[in-house]
Parts: structure tokens; C-alpha cells; sequence
């Protein structure tokens, strides 16, 4: 690479964009990884996808793989098997569709429900620990700073 070609480079790799969504990124990763070793030393094997996917159902009881895939945001190839796995553990149930024909619709069992609610006390201590640096208002602050940029996406990947 030469001088030239390297400066606009190092330019993006040192603005204040680049930075922050590093840092975005960076926090996301290490709070999946804190938050699957402390639900495993709990004993509640759920990935981060599995848990959204059950978070999800009791939210949208009776959705599709489709509408799980859009709301999980990853392919309905990689949903089918997080849905798989989440079948066989006896996390959730699979029936046809009320009205659209082949597509099969998805719920959470009771017990999917009982170990989705325990993870979610692990998850909101994990996250509290690493907002802790921060005051109230500082969260406050980060969270409306953030809604912000997310406005700025396109529709589908705002919620």
C-alpha cells in the first residue's frame, strides 16, 4: 500500500465514527461473551441468539421462521437451526400456521418461558455491572445519544 492509499485510510481508522462504532462493537462482543459464561456457571444453556428467539415468542407468540429470522436479524437458514435446537431442548413448540398453509408458527413452552426469565436477571446484571462507570443520567444521556443514530437506519434494523 503505498503512502498515498494508506492516508485516507488512517484517517477513517482515527475518526471519531470509526472510533465509536469500535467501541459499540467491542461492548456488544464482550457483553455476549460475559453473558453466556454467567448463564452457563448457572446452568442455563442458551446462546445470545436463542435467548432473543425466546424473548421474541413472548412477545409474537405463533410467529413464523421467516418473522423470527426479521426480527433476530440473521437468515431464516440460521434461524431454522436455532429453532431446531430450541425444539429439541423442549424450549419451544412448532404447529402449522393458522392460515398460511405450509408455514410452520412457533411458541414457547412454559419451560422455555421459566429459563428465558432467569437469563433475563443474569443479562440485567451483566449490563448494569458494565454501566456502572456510568451516573443515571450519563446512561440516560448514552441511551437517547444512541436511539438517535439508530433513527438513521433504515427502518427494518430499528428495533
Amino acid at each position: 500500500m503505498t503512502q498515498r492509499d494508506a492516508s485516507p485510510l488512517r484517517a477513517f481508522r482515527n475518526s471519531t465514527g470509526y472510533r465509536a462504532t469500535s467501541l459499540l462493537k467491542r461492548l456488544h462482543l464482550g457483553l455476549t461473551v460475559v453473558m453466556e459464561e454467567r448463564l452457563r456457571e448457572r446452568g442455563i444453556e442458551l446462546s445470545r441468539p436463542q435467548a432473543l428467539v425466546l424473548m421474541h415468542l413472548l412477545d409474537h407468540p405463533g410467529a413464523s421462521n421467516a418473522e423470527l429470522a426479521r426480527m433476530s436479524a440473521v437468515s431464516p437458514q440460521t434461524m431454522h437451526q436455532i429453532l431446531l435446537r430450541l425444539g429439541r431442548d423442549g424450549l419451544v413448540t412448532r404447529a402449522p400456521h393458522p392460515w398460511l398453509g405450509r408455514v410452520m408458527s412457533f411458541r414457547i413452552t412454559a419451560r422455555g418461558r421459566q429459563l428465558v426469565m432467569r437469563g433475563a436477571e443474569v443479562a440485567q446484571a451483566v449490563i448494569d455491572d458494565a454501566l456502572a462507570p456510568l451516573s443515571a443520567r450519563e446512561q440516560a444521556q448514552l441511551v437517547a445519544l444512541l436511539e438517535r443514530c439508530v433513527a438513521t437506519m433504515p427502518s427494518t434494523l430499528q428495533k
